[in-house]
Order: structure tokens, then sequence, then C-alpha cells
């Protein structure tokens, strides 16, 4: 460092402190030119009158001053912005009018922080801080590489957002706090929220406080390392009930929560949907949606055990249509179609909703009747089937009338079987003995 008396072509720059050595040797003015010296900054100060105090050499490499500049000892603030007008470190112009425009705002003596990008592509950080005395000290930090990794940090969330806002995902990332950090499109738009609501809001206020507590234990245990798969069913806005499956990913590689987690949730509605669909037709009679044949013998399989364990009687029913045949025959197949439905309809209406009434194939239907008291309750509910289905039909637009009759067979558990397929055996013998005469009730053993 050097006074302004002394060479410029020393190290750095800095009036004498009046400040006199110490009995011990100590030298502020040393000291400082020390100190001014390794800063890895660039540092000016200068006085009232825009006269330069001190300065050091980090200044002349940041801003590239020749050592010219500095031959006739420190150049005043105006000199230096006058030579950076020159060379083009404010842009296009005349220097003249920068230069003077430059030394009137500094004249103002407020402290600012500024940005500049110098020509060579290199960005100074310029922290001004008035002085009490008046004039001010500026500090110039290179702030390139810095610069350069905000960028590619933005780049890099702008890449992460274009990918993850065009995939058909909800992804959020929940920190170790269970607060939103990101959050893409998609899970925006399924929960009718914008981005800015969720990114920075705790967990909790984003699902509510109604779910959050089913919600928090699959997040603290992703927290801890553990991924979590799960479904749950979500109440939009409008009303609507959809299903979506949530996978928690830990961020965390050596079980750090505050590595905190990844959220990634598909709706799968639709899908679980036709799952539905797929097992209710598994289950159930295509045409008039009633249980088929192979949900009515899990359903007896049910009722011989409850009936078993709480001791109680239940009645099989099988039900055969009479005339069906020839309504088909002269109606055709539409109609024999329509009246299976009005049939399983009418059925369904005499019994309870905790019976069974299934379709086991063509014109024969199945009524499991549980927890019946005896033979004449069960007598009852079995002509009150054949009456509802003598009731003349009207099918088609024409309103063609078709009539039917219907033949029942009994067999009551535990009087008449206690198995599965002995109670079908004996109902269906007791109703072809029923077929006999049509339009009436035979029970096993009769």
């Amino acid at each position: 460092m050097t006074d302004k008396k002394r060479s410029a072509g020393t190290t750095g720059d800095v009036t004498p402190s009046p400040v006199s050595k110490g009995d011990e040797g100590f030298d502020p003015t040393a000291v400082l030119h020390t100190l001014l010296d390794y800063l890895p900054s660039g540092v000016t100060m200068f006085g009232p009158g825009l006269e330069m105090i001190a300065s050091n050499t980090q200044l002349r490499t940041l801003l590239d001053f020749p050592d010219s500049l500095f031959a006739d000892g420190l150049p005043s603030l105006p000199t230096l912005l006058h030579f950076n007008a020159v060379r083009g470190d404010y842009g296009p112009g005349d220097p003249e009018i920068i230069a003077a425009a430059a030394v009137e705002r500094t004249r103002s003596m407020t402290a600012h922080v500024i940005e500049r990008t110098r020509p060579n592509g290199t960005v100074l950080e310029i922290r001004g801080t008035p002085l009490p005395g008046g004039g001010f000290v500026t500090i110039y930090t290179d702030i390139t590489e810095r610069k350069k990794t905000e960028q590619a940090l933005r780049d890099s969330e702008m890449t992460l957002r274009l990918i993850t806002d065009n995939v058909p995902a909800m992804i959020l990332y929940v920190d170790g706090d269970m607060v939103c950090r990101f959050a893409n499109r998609h899970y925006a738009e399924f929960f009718e929220l914008p981005v800015s609501a969720i990114v920075g809001c705790p967990l909790r206020e984003i699902v509510g406080e109604a779910a959050f507590p089913n919600l928090e234990q699959n997040f603290r245990q992703a927290l801890k390392g553990e991924p979590v798969t799960y479904q749950r069913k979500v109440l939009r806005k409008n009303g609507e009930e959809r299903c979506i499956e949530v996978k928690l990913v830990p961020g965390a590689v050596q079980q750090d929560p505050r590595a905190g987690c990844y959220y990634m949730a598909l709706d799968i509605t639709e899908q679980k949907r036709a799952e539905e669909q797929i097992q209710h037709a598994a289950y159930h009679d295509v045409l008039t949606g009633l249980p088929n044949r192979l949900l009515f013998n899990e359903r007896l399989g049910q009722a011989i055990s409850q009936a078993k364990r709480d001791r109680t009687r239940f009645a099989l029913l099988y039900v055969d249509l009479d005339k069906f045949k020839p309504v088909n025959d002269t109606f055709g197949h539409a109609a024999g179609d329509a009246l299976l439905k009005g049939v399983a309809a009418r059925i369904c209406e005499r019994v309870r909703a905790s019976d069974t009434v299934a379709r086991i194939g063509g014109d024969e239907f199945t009524v499991i009747l549980r927890e019946v008291a005896g033979h004449d309750a069960v007598l009852s509910v079995a002509r009150e089937i054949i009456a509802a289905l003598c009731v003349p039909f009207k099918l088609g637009e024409r309103a063609q009338v078709a009539t039917l009759g219907a033949s029942i067979g009994v067999a009551l558990y535990p009087d008449d079987a206690l198995d599965h397929e002995t109670l079908i055996k004996l109902a269906d013998a007791s109703m072809y003995r029923a077929k006999i005469n049509g339009n009436c009730v035979r029970f096993f053993g009769d």
C-alpha cells in the first residue's frame, strides 16, 4: 500500500494515518495496508470532495485499471468514472455526458447496492456506504461465478418444471418440516389451487385439517427413508369424488429427514371403475344385474355359515317361469330380455334388502330368504312372488302384453339339509314337482 505521495508502482494506495507507532512497534497504517490488499474484494474510500483516500490492489485487477491511471497518485472519482465511460464500461453514448451524470449521482452520498456486468463478462456487485464525516466506502465483489450458479439453478428448475408439468402425474416435494417446496402444474390443477398457494405452505394447510391426520404418518414414514404407497379418495371442490394412488419416495440418502420426500400421485379413478365393472361382470348377470350363479353360490355359503353360527333358519327358493318360451317365440328375443328384467325387478320388490335374488340361467331364478320364522312365513313370500309374476307385463313401445306364471320349489336350512349342494338339489327337485301343476309352491317333503 502507498499514500498519495508515494509512487504508483507499489501494491496498493492509502493515505498515511496520523496514528504513530506504539511502544511495541504496532503500526495501524501498516495493518490497514495488509488488510486491504488481502481482501478478496476491491475497496475504495472517497472523501467529501470525491477525492480518493484509499484503494487496494484487487480494485485495479477487478476493474482492469492500468498503472498509468495511478501514475500521479490516487485518481479522483470523476477521473475514474470518465476513464470507464471512455472505454465503454457504461455502454454506448457520449463519454463526457455519461461520466458527468455518474458524478452527479455519486454526490448524493446514499447507500446503494448495484450489479454491473463489465464488457469482459465479469459481473461485479458494487456496494457503497456513506461515511459519517462525508465521503463513502465502496466494495467491489466479483460475483460472476455466483451469477452463473444462480442461472444454472434457474435453468435447472425451468427444465425440471418443463418435464414435471408435462407428465400425467401430480408431483410435490415436501421438506423435513412438512412444508411444500415444489408443486407441478398437474397437482395445482387437480386440487384447483394456484402454485403460489402451495409452494412454501405447510402440508397441513394444503390438504386441510380433516385429511392431514390420515396422511401425516405416511409422510413421516417417508421422511425416515421408507417408501410408501397408498390410495385415497379425494372430494374435489365441484363435489366429484376421485381416487388417487400416491407414492412417497424418500429424498434422504441416509435416513436424513431434512432431505424431505417426493410425492407422486396418479388419478386412477377410471382404472378403479373399470376394475369394479370387471368385478361386477364376473359376479353379476349382464342382463338383469342380479347376482349370477357364481355369486349365488358364494352367498349361499355365507348364509349357511351365518345360520349355523346364529342357530337360525333360512329358505332357498328355486323359481322357474311358466309360459316364458311362447313370449320369445311370439315377440322375439328383445321382448324376452325386457321380460326377464321385469321379472327380476318384481321378485326383488317382494323380498328384503338382506335377502339374495339371483339369476342362475335362462328363466331360472333363486332366492335366499335369511332368518325366516318357519314354513308359513316362507310360503307367504313365495305366493307373493307368484302373484306378482302373474300380473301381465307390457313390453316395448307398442305395449305388447305377456302373461307368465311361476313354479317355486323350497328347501329349508337346517330342516331339510345342512350342506350347500343338497339344499340346491332339494329346492330344484321341489320346483320340478311344482312345475307339474304350475303357479304353485312345493316344499321338500310335502
